[in-house]
């Protein structure tokens, strides 16, 4: 993995506004059971940042299309574009603990979770078509401190990450509606074109390129909220839809 050189302080301050990072040292921790037997198991400490979203994403949000509301993230995630997840509670949220594991999951999202390394959230979908060619999801991405790798700056693997879920939830409207679960990504070629500081918040965007049967190419990216032009990571995919 390449990636260009940090940014010299002059250069950072400014890459920090345009970022939108979060350095706030308002922390929550909490404790919640290892897998396994939660009466007598080892106690995980899980650090949470408090957030609040940047200005970006309530001025552009309604130019996104259709807000995408779903039972295993919504009792997480606040409906609010005003987040500032400054009650404890917004990160307790047992009913969404509930809900998955009793319809099957064994743990958080990997990305839509308050705990998650890079949190994303406020998808909203854009049909072209029917969810055909040119059908759009974008969404924002917190860069949280547990992603991070070199000093101040997040891992690739977490931008990987990222571009994996925009690619397999934007194949999931190719119908013309929301189908989750109905297919599995198959294929994402990553380019990190460069290092997103920690704190960071960018408009992640998947869309629909081509379709061949139960085959979805999806184009992605992680850009700057405000500059779509400053782009951090670009990736091509192939998701496979079930039979």
């Amino acid at each position: 993995m390449t990636l260009s050189p940090p940014p010299n302080e002059t250069e950072e301050i400014a890459h920090s506004h345009r970022t939108q990072r979060d350095d706030s040292s308002d922390i929550l921790e909490l404790s919640s059971p290892s897998p396994g037997d939660a009466s007598s198991g080892p106690l995980v400490r899980l650090t949470l940042q408090k957030r609040t979203l940047p200005p970006w994403v309530a001025d552009q949000f309604e130019g996104w299309g259709e807000r995408v509301s779903l039972p295993e993230w919504d009792a997480d995630e606040k409906m609010s574009l005003e987040e500032h997840d400054d009650n404890d509670n917004d990160f307790l949220c047992s009913s969404d603990d509930d809900y998955r594991q009793n319809n099957g999951w064994k743990g958080t999202d990997l990305c839509h979770s308050v705990t998650s390394p890079v949190r994303i959230s406020h998808y909203a979908i854009q049909y072209k078509d029917n969810g055909g060619v040119g059908t759009k999801l974008t969404g924002v991405a917190h860069f949280t401190p547990n992603a991070e790798s070199h000093s101040g700056y997040c891992h690739g693997g977490s931008m990987t990450a990222a571009m994996d879920d925009v690619i397999g939830w934007t194949s999931f409207f190719v119908t013309g509606q929301c189908v989750p679960w109905s297919g599995f990504t198959a294929q994402v070629n990553v380019s990190l074109r460069r290092p997103i500081p920690v704190g960071s918040y960018l408009k992640i965007v998947g869309e629909i390129t081509k379709t061949e049967g139960r085959k979805v190419w999806i184009s992605s990216c992680l850009v700057c909220g405000n500059d779509d032009n400053e782009v951090y990571c670009t990736a091509e995919g192939l998701a496979i839809l079930k039979k």
